[in-house]
């Protein structure tokens, strides 16, 4: 069996476990794993993979809660788009270092926190769980490229 082919068996047979274990448990958000599977893949997968992409993701979620924040507790709404855009900013400066230099997962790890607004930075379970669905999304990336290659190994 070649590796697409693998890859697509294990990739379907995962994310069907994926969803209904992340319902089960109370996370929900099966969809932001998502975001953190792509991540994974996108970075180039095994332990590489995770070492861009968590890192890199989380650091976009924290700077966006923090412009986020920043803005509410000012009083000053209007400045939003200036302290998002300096949080981008510092996304690309920080991806000097190797441990956040994976730009994609941490315009993702931004997304994920930013769809749910500014007054949603205030809903700390919510934003924990989007944290945790993201980094356990790569974890499930991880698992189903190592399933993928034990099958085509066998094959």
């Amino acid at each position: 069996m070649n590796m697409v082919t693998a890859l697509a068996i294990t990739v379907g047979v995962v994310f069907a476990v994926w969803i209904k274990l992340s319902q089960t448990i109370g996370l929900g958000f099966w969809y932001v794993g998502v975001f953190g599977w792509a991540a994974y893949m996108a970075a180039g997968g095994g332990v590489t993979g995770l070492r861009k992409a968590i890192p890199s993701g989380v650091l976009g979620m924290a700077l966006v809660a923090a412009a986020e924040m920043v803005a509410l507790v000012s009083g000053r709404m209007e400045l939003e788009w200036l302290l998002l855009a300096a949080a981008s900013f510092i996304i690309v400066l920080l991806s000097r270092f190797s441990i956040f230099s994976f730009i994609p997962a941490a315009f993702a790890g931004a997304a994920v926190i930013g769809a749910g607004g500014p007054v949603g930075i205030f809903d700390a379970v919510t934003n924990t769980k989007l944290g945790i669905a993201f980094v356990l999304g790569t974890f499930v990336g991880y698992i189903t490229d190592l399933v993928a290659k034990a099958i085509t190994k066998k094959a």
